[in-house]
Protein backbone atom coordinates (compact mmCIF):
# COMPACT_ATOMS: atom_id res chain seq x y z
CA UNK A 1 0.00 0.00 0.00
CA UNK A 2 1.27 3.69 -0.54
CA UNK A 3 0.11 6.99 -0.35
CA UNK A 4 -1.08 6.86 -4.26
CA UNK A 5 -3.31 4.15 -3.17
CA UNK A 6 -4.81 6.26 -0.13
CA UNK A 7 -4.97 8.90 -2.59
CA UNK A 8 -7.28 7.19 -4.86
CA UNK A 9 -9.48 5.89 -1.88
CA UNK A 10 -10.36 9.57 -0.68
CA UNK A 11 -11.17 10.87 -3.92
CA UNK A 12 -13.44 7.95 -4.97
CA UNK A 13 -14.77 8.67 -1.37
CA UNK A 14 -14.82 12.57 -1.66
CA UNK A 15 -16.88 11.61 -4.84
CA UNK A 16 -19.79 9.11 -3.38
CA UNK A 17 -20.18 12.30 -0.83
CA UNK A 18 -20.24 14.93 -3.42
CA UNK A 19 -17.37 16.94 -1.18
CA UNK A 20 -15.14 17.19 -4.47
CA UNK A 21 -14.67 20.49 -7.18
CA UNK A 22 -16.17 19.79 -10.64
CA UNK A 23 -12.30 19.51 -11.89
CA UNK A 24 -11.18 16.82 -9.83
CA UNK A 25 -13.74 14.65 -10.63
CA UNK A 26 -11.53 13.72 -13.44
CA UNK A 27 -8.71 12.42 -11.25
CA UNK A 28 -11.20 9.74 -9.50
CA UNK A 29 -10.38 6.32 -9.96
CA UNK A 30 -13.55 3.92 -9.85
CA UNK A 31 -11.24 0.80 -9.45
CA UNK A 32 -9.77 2.54 -5.85
CA UNK A 33 -9.75 0.41 -2.32
CA UNK A 34 -12.13 2.65 -0.48
CA UNK A 35 -11.76 0.88 2.58
CA UNK A 36 -8.68 2.56 2.81
CA UNK A 37 -9.88 5.68 3.57
CA UNK A 38 -9.42 6.57 7.30
CA UNK A 39 -11.62 8.95 8.12
CA UNK A 40 -15.08 8.43 9.88
CA UNK A 41 -18.52 9.07 8.16
CA UNK A 42 -19.27 12.43 9.70
CA UNK A 43 -15.82 13.64 8.22
CA UNK A 44 -17.72 14.24 4.81
CA UNK A 45 -19.66 17.23 6.46
CA UNK A 46 -16.46 19.06 7.38
CA UNK A 47 -15.84 19.68 3.39
CA UNK A 48 -19.76 20.33 2.62
CA UNK A 49 -19.20 24.14 2.15
CA UNK A 50 -15.27 23.56 1.30
CA UNK A 51 -14.82 21.31 -0.98
CA UNK A 52 -11.79 19.41 -1.72
CA UNK A 53 -10.14 20.99 -4.38
CA UNK A 54 -6.71 19.12 -4.79
CA UNK A 55 -5.37 15.90 -3.12
CA UNK A 56 -1.60 15.56 -3.11
CA UNK A 57 0.23 12.43 -2.34
CA UNK A 58 3.97 13.68 -1.15
CA UNK A 59 5.88 10.55 -1.25
CA UNK A 60 9.34 12.66 0.02
CA UNK A 61 7.91 13.54 3.56
CA UNK A 62 5.72 10.37 3.88
CA UNK A 63 2.52 12.51 3.73
CA UNK A 64 -0.98 12.88 1.84
CA UNK A 65 -2.24 16.83 1.50
CA UNK A 66 -6.04 18.00 0.64
CA UNK A 67 -6.26 21.40 -0.46
CA UNK A 68 -9.56 23.31 0.05
CA UNK A 69 -11.46 25.85 -1.20
CA UNK A 70 -12.00 27.19 1.95
CA UNK A 71 -10.14 27.01 5.36
CA UNK A 72 -11.34 24.33 7.87
CA UNK A 73 -11.29 24.58 11.39
CA UNK A 74 -8.42 24.01 13.52
CA UNK A 75 -10.17 21.46 15.88
CA UNK A 76 -11.40 19.62 12.69
CA UNK A 77 -8.34 19.18 11.32
CA UNK A 78 -6.81 18.07 13.91
CA UNK A 79 -9.44 15.51 13.76
CA UNK A 80 -8.66 14.39 10.51
CA UNK A 81 -4.86 14.29 11.30
CA UNK A 82 -5.75 12.22 13.95
CA UNK A 83 -7.66 9.86 12.74
CA UNK A 84 -5.34 9.37 9.70
CA UNK A 85 -1.88 9.36 11.74
CA UNK A 86 -3.87 6.09 13.79
CA UNK A 87 -4.88 4.32 11.09
CA UNK A 88 -1.45 4.46 9.47
CA UNK A 89 0.40 4.18 12.26
CA UNK A 90 2.65 1.25 11.32
CA UNK A 91 3.27 3.38 8.07
CA UNK A 92 4.25 6.79 9.35
CA UNK A 93 2.12 8.41 7.34
CA UNK A 94 0.76 11.72 8.13
CA UNK A 95 -2.35 14.67 6.93
CA UNK A 96 -2.12 18.32 6.05
CA UNK A 97 -5.02 20.22 4.92
CA UNK A 98 -3.73 23.39 3.32
CA UNK A 99 -6.24 25.97 1.35
CA UNK A 100 -6.13 25.88 -2.42
CA UNK A 101 -4.12 28.66 -4.04
CA UNK A 102 -6.09 29.21 -7.48
CA UNK A 103 -3.32 31.76 -8.96
CA UNK A 104 -3.58 33.80 -12.15
CA UNK A 105 -0.61 35.23 -14.10
CA UNK A 106 -1.36 38.48 -16.08
CA UNK A 107 0.51 41.71 -16.65
CA UNK A 108 -0.19 43.50 -13.48
CA UNK A 109 3.13 44.15 -12.00
CA UNK A 110 3.72 45.38 -8.47
CA UNK A 111 6.92 46.92 -6.47
CA UNK A 112 8.19 46.65 -2.71
CA UNK A 113 10.51 49.24 -1.32
CA UNK A 114 12.78 51.41 -3.19
CA UNK A 115 12.64 50.11 -6.65
CA UNK A 116 15.63 49.56 -8.77
CA UNK A 117 14.22 47.73 -12.35
CA UNK A 118 17.67 47.47 -13.15
CA UNK A 119 20.82 45.67 -11.10
CA UNK A 120 24.92 46.27 -11.95
CA UNK A 121 27.56 44.62 -11.20
CA UNK A 122 30.05 47.30 -9.98
CA UNK A 123 27.54 50.08 -9.59
CA UNK A 124 25.42 52.07 -12.44
CA UNK A 125 27.86 51.28 -15.58
CA UNK A 126 28.07 47.63 -14.87
CA UNK A 127 27.13 44.29 -16.37
CA UNK A 128 23.48 43.54 -15.85
CA UNK A 129 22.71 40.62 -13.08
CA UNK A 130 19.88 38.33 -12.95
CA UNK A 131 17.08 39.20 -11.12
CA UNK A 132 16.65 42.55 -13.05
CA UNK A 133 13.91 43.53 -14.75
CA UNK A 134 13.88 42.20 -18.55
CA UNK A 135 10.57 42.36 -21.52
CA UNK A 136 9.73 42.07 -25.13
CA UNK A 137 11.00 44.81 -26.96
CA UNK A 138 7.30 45.22 -28.66
CA UNK A 139 5.24 44.82 -25.47
CA UNK A 140 4.66 47.00 -22.61
CA UNK A 141 5.73 44.00 -19.92
CA UNK A 142 8.18 43.50 -17.39
CA UNK A 143 9.48 40.14 -15.50
CA UNK A 144 12.74 38.86 -14.24
CA UNK A 145 15.91 38.05 -15.77
CA UNK A 146 16.68 33.91 -14.67
CA UNK A 147 19.91 33.24 -15.39
CA UNK A 148 22.34 32.90 -17.87
CA UNK A 149 23.00 29.53 -19.91
CA UNK A 150 25.42 27.93 -22.75
CA UNK A 151 22.83 26.08 -25.59
CA UNK A 152 25.05 24.74 -27.99
CA UNK A 153 28.22 26.72 -27.22
CA UNK A 154 26.50 29.87 -27.40
CA UNK A 155 25.57 32.38 -24.86
CA UNK A 156 21.43 32.78 -23.88
CA UNK A 157 20.00 34.21 -21.39
CA UNK A 158 16.33 32.61 -19.63
CA UNK A 159 13.16 33.60 -18.49
CA UNK A 160 9.40 32.81 -18.61
CA UNK A 161 7.75 32.25 -21.74
CA UNK A 162 5.32 34.60 -20.70
CA UNK A 163 7.80 37.28 -20.18
CA UNK A 164 9.99 37.03 -22.91
CA UNK A 165 8.56 34.62 -25.36
CA UNK A 166 5.28 35.93 -25.58
CA UNK A 167 3.20 32.52 -24.48
CA UNK A 168 4.77 31.51 -27.77
CA UNK A 169 3.86 34.60 -30.20
CA UNK A 170 7.12 36.48 -30.39
CA UNK A 171 8.90 36.15 -33.40
CA UNK A 172 13.09 34.70 -33.58
CA UNK A 173 14.91 38.02 -33.54
CA UNK A 174 12.44 39.86 -31.69
CA UNK A 175 14.60 42.51 -29.15
CA UNK A 176 14.88 41.10 -25.79
CA UNK A 177 15.07 44.62 -23.76
CA UNK A 178 16.21 45.35 -19.72
CA UNK A 179 14.29 47.63 -18.46
CA UNK A 180 11.32 45.85 -19.10
CA UNK A 181 9.11 48.11 -21.74
CA UNK A 182 6.61 48.81 -18.76
CA UNK A 183 9.40 49.82 -16.57
CA UNK A 184 11.10 53.02 -18.23
CA UNK A 185 9.90 55.92 -16.94
CA UNK A 186 11.38 59.56 -16.29
CA UNK A 187 13.46 57.99 -13.77
CA UNK A 188 14.81 54.74 -15.30
CA UNK A 189 14.87 56.27 -18.68
CA UNK A 190 17.85 53.77 -20.22
CA UNK A 191 16.72 50.89 -21.75
CA UNK A 192 20.11 48.70 -23.26
CA UNK A 193 18.80 45.58 -25.94
CA UNK A 194 20.51 42.69 -24.26
CA UNK A 195 19.49 40.13 -26.67
CA UNK A 196 17.28 38.58 -29.47
CA UNK A 197 14.24 35.58 -28.75
CA UNK A 198 15.52 32.46 -29.98
CA UNK A 199 13.40 29.54 -28.52
CA UNK A 200 10.48 28.48 -26.16
CA UNK A 201 9.49 25.66 -24.45
CA UNK A 202 6.31 24.30 -25.09
CA UNK A 203 3.06 25.74 -23.14
CA UNK A 204 0.16 23.87 -24.29
CA UNK A 205 -3.69 24.49 -23.36
CA UNK A 206 -5.64 21.06 -22.31
CA UNK A 207 -6.16 18.67 -19.97
CA UNK A 208 -3.70 16.12 -18.61
CA UNK A 209 -6.11 13.59 -19.64
CA UNK A 210 -6.22 14.80 -23.21
CA UNK A 211 -2.86 16.25 -23.84
CA UNK A 212 0.44 15.03 -22.21
CA UNK A 213 1.44 17.93 -20.08
CA UNK A 214 4.92 16.92 -19.01
CA UNK A 215 6.32 18.46 -21.63
CA UNK A 216 4.52 21.70 -20.46
CA UNK A 217 7.19 24.72 -19.04
CA UNK A 218 6.80 28.57 -19.27
CA UNK A 219 10.06 28.66 -20.13
CA UNK A 220 11.88 31.20 -23.00
CA UNK A 221 15.49 31.68 -23.68
CA UNK A 222 17.01 34.56 -25.91
CA UNK A 223 20.32 34.78 -27.71
CA UNK A 224 23.00 36.93 -26.36
CA UNK A 225 25.15 38.87 -28.90
CA UNK A 226 27.21 41.10 -26.13
CA UNK A 227 27.81 39.02 -23.59
CA UNK A 228 29.90 42.13 -21.61
CA UNK A 229 26.19 43.15 -20.96
CA UNK A 230 25.49 40.62 -18.87
CA UNK A 231 26.78 39.25 -15.89
CA UNK A 232 25.35 35.67 -13.94
CA UNK A 233 25.28 37.34 -10.34
CA UNK A 234 21.95 37.21 -8.75
CA UNK A 235 21.48 40.54 -7.35
CA UNK A 236 23.80 43.09 -6.02
CA UNK A 237 25.12 43.99 -2.48
CA UNK A 238 26.37 41.59 0.45
CA UNK A 239 23.44 39.25 -0.36
CA UNK A 240 23.70 38.82 -3.74
CA UNK A 241 25.23 35.33 -5.08
CA UNK A 242 26.31 33.78 -8.17
CA UNK A 243 23.85 31.70 -10.34
CA UNK A 244 24.52 27.60 -8.96
CA UNK A 245 26.04 25.15 -11.46
CA UNK A 246 24.48 22.40 -9.60
CA UNK A 247 20.33 21.37 -8.97
CA UNK A 248 19.07 20.56 -5.89
CA UNK A 249 18.12 16.63 -6.28
CA UNK A 250 14.42 15.71 -6.61
CA UNK A 251 14.15 14.16 -3.02
CA UNK A 252 15.55 17.27 -1.43
CA UNK A 253 12.93 19.34 -2.61
CA UNK A 254 10.14 18.46 0.18
CA UNK A 255 8.38 20.68 2.58
CA UNK A 256 10.21 22.67 4.97
CA UNK A 257 13.35 23.11 2.22
CA UNK A 258 14.46 26.41 2.85
CA UNK A 259 14.66 28.63 -0.36
CA UNK A 260 15.24 31.99 -1.74
CA UNK A 261 15.05 34.38 -4.90
CA UNK A 262 16.06 37.75 -6.78
CA UNK A 263 13.03 39.42 -8.47
CA UNK A 264 12.28 42.34 -10.51
CA UNK A 265 9.72 43.36 -7.52
CA UNK A 266 10.55 42.19 -4.14
CA UNK A 267 14.58 41.79 -4.86
CA UNK A 268 15.69 39.28 -2.36
CA UNK A 269 13.05 36.92 -0.45
CA UNK A 270 13.21 33.94 1.56
CA UNK A 271 10.53 31.68 2.23
CA UNK A 272 10.21 27.64 2.48
CA UNK A 273 8.98 24.58 0.17
CA UNK A 274 5.05 23.99 1.30
CA UNK A 275 4.42 21.34 -0.96
CA UNK A 276 5.32 19.53 -4.78
CA UNK A 277 2.56 18.83 -6.59
CA UNK A 278 3.02 16.06 -9.18
CA UNK A 279 -0.77 15.35 -10.18
CA UNK A 280 -1.27 18.24 -12.88
CA UNK A 281 -1.36 21.67 -11.06
CA UNK A 282 -3.17 24.08 -13.02
CA UNK A 283 -2.27 28.08 -13.59
CA UNK A 284 -5.23 30.17 -15.43
CA UNK A 285 -3.17 32.65 -18.10
CA UNK A 286 -4.03 36.31 -19.42
CA UNK A 287 -1.52 37.76 -21.20
CA UNK A 288 -1.90 39.73 -24.37
CA UNK A 289 0.71 38.96 -26.66
CA UNK A 290 2.38 41.79 -29.62
CA UNK A 291 3.76 40.68 -32.22
CA UNK A 292 3.72 43.57 -34.59
CA UNK A 293 3.26 47.01 -34.98
CA UNK A 294 -0.83 46.38 -35.21
CA UNK A 295 -0.50 42.85 -34.77
CA UNK A 296 -1.38 40.82 -31.62
CA UNK A 297 -3.14 37.89 -29.62
CA UNK A 298 -4.59 36.74 -26.21
CA UNK A 299 -3.46 34.25 -24.52
CA UNK A 300 -6.16 33.50 -22.59
CA UNK A 301 -6.78 30.31 -20.74
CA UNK A 302 -5.84 27.45 -18.11
CA UNK A 303 -2.38 25.41 -18.13
CA UNK A 304 -1.73 22.21 -16.25
CA UNK A 305 1.72 21.32 -15.64
CA UNK A 306 3.54 17.67 -13.94
CA UNK A 307 4.85 19.21 -11.66
CA UNK A 308 4.88 22.30 -9.14
CA UNK A 309 6.49 23.19 -6.19
CA UNK A 310 4.49 25.46 -4.02
CA UNK A 311 6.81 28.31 -2.07
CA UNK A 312 5.45 29.89 1.61
CA UNK A 313 7.11 32.97 2.36
CA UNK A 314 9.03 33.66 5.87
CA UNK A 315 9.88 37.67 4.55
CA UNK A 316 6.45 38.86 3.91
CA UNK A 317 5.70 38.22 0.05
CA UNK A 318 7.72 35.85 -1.64
CA UNK A 319 6.80 36.87 -5.10
CA UNK A 320 4.51 39.88 -6.51
CA UNK A 321 3.97 40.35 -10.26
CA UNK A 322 6.91 40.91 -11.89
CA UNK A 323 8.79 38.58 -10.52
CA UNK A 324 7.77 35.81 -12.75
CA UNK A 325 11.55 34.57 -14.04
CA UNK A 326 13.05 34.68 -10.93
CA UNK A 327 15.68 31.65 -10.39
CA UNK A 328 14.30 30.19 -6.90
CA UNK A 329 17.48 28.26 -5.30
CA UNK A 330 17.97 26.56 -1.84
CA UNK A 331 18.89 28.32 1.36
CA UNK A 332 20.74 26.21 3.62
CA UNK A 333 22.71 27.50 6.45
CA UNK A 334 26.04 27.07 6.10
CA UNK A 335 26.15 25.61 2.26
CA UNK A 336 25.96 26.25 -1.51
CA UNK A 337 22.84 27.15 -2.83
CA UNK A 338 21.51 24.66 -5.45
CA UNK A 339 18.80 25.09 -8.43
CA UNK A 340 15.20 24.63 -7.29
CA UNK A 341 13.49 25.84 -9.92
CA UNK A 342 11.63 29.12 -11.95
CA UNK A 343 9.07 31.04 -10.50
CA UNK A 344 6.19 31.66 -12.88
CA UNK A 345 3.65 33.47 -10.62
CA UNK A 346 2.02 33.85 -7.31
CA UNK A 347 -0.15 35.12 -4.56
CA UNK A 348 0.02 36.61 -1.20
CA UNK A 349 -0.53 33.23 0.43
CA UNK A 350 1.52 31.32 -2.20
CA UNK A 351 4.33 31.42 -5.13
CA UNK A 352 4.03 28.88 -7.82
CA UNK A 353 7.66 27.31 -8.78
CA UNK A 354 8.56 25.10 -12.13
CA UNK A 355 11.36 22.51 -11.68
CA UNK A 356 14.33 23.59 -14.20
CA UNK A 357 16.62 20.58 -14.14
CA UNK A 358 14.88 18.63 -16.82
CA UNK A 359 13.42 21.48 -18.89
CA UNK A 360 17.41 22.21 -19.40
CA UNK A 361 18.03 18.94 -20.29
CA UNK A 362 15.59 18.64 -22.91
CA UNK A 363 16.68 21.99 -24.33
CA UNK A 364 20.30 21.97 -24.39
CA UNK A 365 20.75 24.62 -21.67
CA UNK A 366 23.65 24.25 -19.05
CA UNK A 367 23.48 27.26 -16.60
CA UNK A 368 26.17 29.43 -16.52
CA UNK A 369 28.25 30.69 -12.89
CA UNK A 370 31.37 33.26 -12.95
CA UNK A 371 30.30 35.32 -16.37
CA UNK A 372 31.38 38.92 -15.25
CA UNK A 373 30.95 38.30 -11.91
Amino acid sequence: MTLDDIRGAVLLWGQSAGILTDSLQLHVQPDADISLVPFADDATDYFRRRRIARIVADENANRLIIFTTLKIGEPKIKALRQSFAERYLAHDFQLDVEIASRVKVDGRLATRGRFEPVRRVNGATGAICCGSSIGIGNHRNAGTLTALASKNGQLVGLSCNHVTGGCSTALPGTPVVSPGIQDVSRDHAEITVIGKHAGAANMAQGLPEVIDIENNRDLAWFSVEQPELLSSRQGTGDESYDTPSRFASPQSIRKGLPVKKWGRSTKLTTGIVQSVVRDGESLDYNITSYFGPTASQNFNGTVYYGEVIVIRSTSGEFSLGGDSGALVVTNVAGKTPKVVGILIGGDARASFVLPLQQACKDHQLKLISGHND
